[in-house]
């Protein structure tokens, strides 16, 4: 029983969900960090990762955050969208199995919260603080 136990708690510290993927997502990521570290190398912090339905179709979506890519090749281990205060944040809606490119803003430390109408949150130019929400057609 204990060692049963300590094996699930084990999965769940290893595997969390912010990880877990979709296909597109997936593809999408891997395709990001290619370009964010210029052909090279790197990896992404899964926080700079957020699948979830933004526009209310109930389909999972995608905001990936350049300040969560590293590039193991780089001079300054950074994703090449990334200036001194803030990096691209850029926004993907689905349509049919793929995620579409459908908005980009500069920010960094993305957060969600709760509700039907999500507002996003994260920090812009000066440490502003920066909110978006699909308003039906668009991000704003």
């Amino acid at each position: 029983m204990k060692r049963a136990l300590l094996t699930i708690l084990t999965i769940a510290l290893v595997w969390s969900p912010a990880e877990a993927r979709t296909k597109a997502a997936a593809w999408v990521v891997k395709e990001q960090i290619a370009e964010a570290c210029d052909g090279g190398r790197g990896t992404i912090d899964p926080v700079g990762v957020i699948e979830r339905d933004l526009d209310g179709d109930g389909k999972s979506d995608l905001i990936l955050s350049h300040d969560a890519i590293f590039c193991s090749d780089s001079r300054f281990g950074r994703s090449g969208f990334c200036g001194a205060q803030v990096c691209s944040v850029i926004f993907y809606v689905r349509r049919g199995g793929l995620l579409k490119k459908v908005s980009e803003a500069l920010g960094g430390g993305v957060t969600i919260g709760p509700g039907r109408r999500l507002s996003i949150s994260m920090h812009g130019h000066g440490g502003q603080s920066v909110s978006v929400k699909w308003n039906g057609k668009a991000f704003e």
